[in-house]
């Protein structure tokens, strides 16, 4: 009688053991983390980033996969992100001293914002489906970012470094359907990047040199081009020989014959502007706010157009001619 009941003891102890086992043993892991992962905005003229949001080129994940749960959003479940920035939520260029401010979303589609230095739980009513987290299969994580209308800034590159705290408590299912608790912690960063091209805005208004009957009697016309270029970035604008020129003189075309001016620079004075070399025009030497482009304010460009004397007078019609304004960094 004795051995029976010490039997059953051991049968019962054993059991007990396994149960223990099952309550407090996790089935799998739950998050992986990568030490650093990186967001490009890609290459926004300067215009652009002043006017419009711009998201980051490609849907980049935050650095860790995580194992989604078994169970429905239920037992305090969490994949908590607590996101802070090197600086202060903008893309820094330490060259001009600039910066563009950004928002971040976990899914930014559906406006799930992420604000700085305040945990955000991916375990919510609106991304569980979304993503997938209930139903065990691996997930990355998103975190999306966008750029935010920005005052005038200069042309360069423009980053910032995330560090971002992980703590996540994700639930298996146990006996009665128990939440066994994988629970971790980790931090990674996510380096951001944008680069600004310059650009310019150009008002350049036809020129026109009015009728007469004799090639002598046309008189200098002068017009001005205005520009309005990204702040801090010098450059040269050029004036092309158009379409019908012949060596170095400029003409205007009708039915074949041909009617030939040329486009000086300023109001006096014989120097031509063209788009070679020292016929260019350096923003330097604006006839109205010369020097390095405020971003802006425009600058102007005054030029002289005279029909040359000494060609024969062709006959009446209208003569016309294009010309390309051309702006090199």
């Amino acid at each position: 009688m004795p051995l029976t009941t010490h039997r059953c003891y051991h049968r019962w102890l054993a059991g007990a053991l396994l149960l223990v086992l099952l309550l407090i043993t996790p089935t799998a892991w739950a998050c992986t983390v990568s030490p650093s992962t990186s967001a490009n905005f890609g290459n926004i003229s300067s215009f652009a980033i002043t006017n419009t949001p711009h998201d980051t080129s490609a849907q980049p994940n935050a650095g860790i996969v995580c194992n989604g749960s078994l169970l429905a959003l239920a037992s305090n479940q969490r994949i908590t992100a607590t996101v802070s920035s090197a600086n202060a939520g903008t893309l820094a260029n330490t060259a001009s001293g600039d910066a563009i401010p950004f928002r971040i979303f976990a899914l930014a589609t559906e406006n799930e914002e992420i604000f700085l230095n305040t945990p955000y739980n991916y375990f919510n009513s609106v991304l569980i489906d979304l993503l997938g987290l209930i139903g065990g299969q691996s997930i990355d994580i998103p975190m999306e970012f966008r750029t935010l209308p920005t005052n005038n800034v200069a042309a360069g590159t423009y980053t910032d470094t995330l560090t971002v705290n992980w703590d996540w408590r994700i639930c298996d299912i146990g006996l009665l359907g128990i939440c066994l608790a994988r629970t971790g912690t980790d931090t990674n960063t996510i380096n951001l990047s944008l680069t600004v091209t310059p650009d310019c805005a150009i008002q350049a208004p036809d020129l026109n040199f009015g009728s007469s009957p004799l090639v002598a009697g046309f008189n200098p016309v002068t017009q001005t081009i205005d520009i309005t270029c990204t702040k801090g970035s010098d450059y040269s604008v050029g004036l092309s020989d158009g379409q019908h020129p012949a060596a170095n003189i400029r003409r205007m075309e009708n039915n074949g014959h041909y009617l030939e001016y040329q486009l000086y620079k300023g109001t006096t004075g014989n120097d031509r502007w063209g788009n070679t070399g020292s016929e260019r025009r350096p923003s330097s030497s604006a006839d109205t706010n010369p020097g390095t482009p405020s971003g802006v304010t425009s600058q102007g460009f005054t030029y002289r157009g005279d029909i040359l004397p000494g060609q024969n007078t062709p006959p009446a019609g209208t003569y016309t001619d294009m010309i390309v304004v051309d702006v090199i960094f």
